[in-house]
């Protein structure tokens, strides 16, 4: 049998012909296929983003990409989809195997992530761009040189009084406390008669107030004067540090470090050279035409932005400081989650389909959607609370698990069997997530019962959570290794209705 495939090197035609003859139940996912010319797609599509003429200073064109790859992505779900229907091993009664279930399943998973994978092509080499361009550090001490020398040649404002709040320490509880509202106007900087701000607090406020004061002067045993430094930054790091050991230097920092290296008149036209070497560094086009600020300058930082253009310098930092860690930190787990989900939900229905007949696979959509209308309405108008949705997941759950249980008692194939057998499929992986999460709010209600202090400070449920998502998985894999298949097998075998 001569198999012609497009693109494909001979000796992977001889293999699949090989995979056909001597599995037809792995053949028939057509996972051979899906490598290969996925794969295939990718390093194309990946060739072409690097090949974008996009500059890495400017913004994201991400979503674009990703809006038109996930068009491809579709369409190549519907063709696989297509080889799929042509032969089902599982619905002809064929000779499978014991962990059939589980390596279809499995398979699936990993066809249909290849496919997910093109939406994430292009993010991904958006990263690699950036960190190719720009390096960890350099973009730190860049900041760090660009806001030192703007100081230099700015430095009469460094001489500008500072704004500063009253402070007053309560005696008593009994005593009026007002929020500290901590903000700063410095548009009468230059004449430095802005009226100071008042505050009465209690030892919470106080504390809190001064964790995010400058500078601090004790007038007496109640009363403090609190200052806060002028917005020296002027150009932003966007948490670029987070990932280096050079630190962006703070507004205060910056003040006693130009203090302490004042310009000297000679050297102005040298700073100035070097200033705009590295503005022009991160202005990635002099022709464009930024407009106003988004966000409101106070008097003369205003002044000191539309004289260096430093809105574009901002924008053009904070664009390749998201591409360069776009995959950093909590941004790649949430990354990695939307990925997991989206193909775990997609292989669950394919499998569910591979298992069930089209009019039972329709049917349990059907089911589904209107059960979440129902509980929707349900919780709306009885107020219930956080506790009670979960325990009506696990009510459902349990209840599908009942339902496809039927099929060792039935002597026919009952479309309620079905539906409930594919219900329980599809959201059996979650419920050790829904178990935690109602272990959590029940601890949480009982905690705020007891005391008025933070509920979990360091965050231990998140890794509970965790823990609980692996083993969902987990249990999906083990009960499609034992209950799953053999249930399926159960009832598609019975006698119609």
């Amino acid at each position: 049998m001569n198999i012609e495939r497009p693109l494909m090197p001979g000796f992977l035609k001889r293999a699949e012909q090989k995979l056909l003859l001597n599995n037809p139940g792995i053949w028939s996912t057509r996972i051979q296929l899906v490598l290969y010319y996925g794969i295939l797609f990718i390093l194309t599509l990946a060739a072409l983003c690097f090949l974008e003429p996009k500059d890495v200073r400017a913004n994201s064109t991400t979503e674009y990409w990703i809006g038109f790859v996930s068009i491809i992505s579709v369409i190549g779900l519907i063709v696989w989809l297509i080889y799929l229907l042509r032969f089902n091993v599982f619905k002809k009664y064929g000779n499978i195997k014991p962990m059939h279930g589980l390596v279809s399943f499995i398979l699936y998973f990993i066809a249909t992530g290849i496919i997910i994978l093109f939406a994430f092509v292009h993010p991904v080499v958006e990263s690699i761009r950036a960190n190719i361009a720009y390096g960890d550090e350099e973009i730190v001490r860049d900041v760090n040189d660009i806001n030192f020398k703007l100081g230099q040649l700015e430095y009469s404002l460094y001489k500008t009084a500072w704004r500063y709040d009253t402070i007053v320490l309560k005696k008593s509880e009994n005593e009026i406390s007002e929020d500290a509202l901590r903000y700063s106007d410095y548009n009468d900087l230059d004449t430095a008669k802005e009226k100071p701000l008042f505050f009465r607090l209690d030892s919470a406020g106080f504390y809190r107030t001064m964790s995010m004061t400058d500078s601090l002067i004790k007038m007496n045993d109640t009363m403090y004067l609190m200052y806060n430094t002028p917005p020296f930054d002027f150009v932003s790091g966007y948490s670029a540090d987070d990932n280096t050991k050079t630190k962006v230097l703070t507004a205060f920092e910056l003040f006693h470090k130009i203090h302490r290296h004042p310009p000297a008149p000679a050297a102005r036209e040298k700073i100035s050279k070097e200033l705009n070497v590295l503005l022009h560094k991160y202005r990635y086009s002099e022709k464009l035409d930024w407009g106003a600020a988004d966000v409101e300058r106070p008097g003369p930082f205003a002044r000191i932005y539309d004289k260096y253009q430093l809105e574009p310098v901002n924008s053009s930092i904070s664009n390749v400081v998201v591409k360069k860690y776009r995959w950093e930190g909590r941004w790649l787990t949430e990354g990695v989650r939307i990925f997991y989900y989206l193909t775990l939900g997609i292989t669950l229905l394919i499998f569910i389909f591979r298992h069930s007949t089209v009019r039972a696979f329709f049917l349990s959509l059907l089911t589904g959607v209107l059960l979440v209308i129902f509980s929707a309405l349900l919780f709306s108008f009885s107020h219930f609370d956080e506790i009670a949705v979960y325990a009506m997941f696990v009510i459902y759950v349990f209840l599908f698990f009942i339902f496809s249980l039927a099929a060792w008692a039935n002597k026919k194939r009952f479309a309620i069997t079905g539906i409930g057998i594919n219900l329980f499929v599809f959201i059996i992986t979650i419920l050790p997530i829904v178990i935690v999460g109602w272990c959590r709010a029940i601890a949480r209600n009982r905690h705020y019962k007891q005391v008025d202090t933070p509920f979990d400070p360091k965050g231990i449920w998140d890794h509970y959570f965790l823990y609980a998502e692996i083993g969902g998985s987990l249990l999906l894999l083990v009960l499609l290794a034992t209950y799953i298949h053999k249930v399926y097998r159960r009832w598609y075998s019975l006698p119609e209705n």
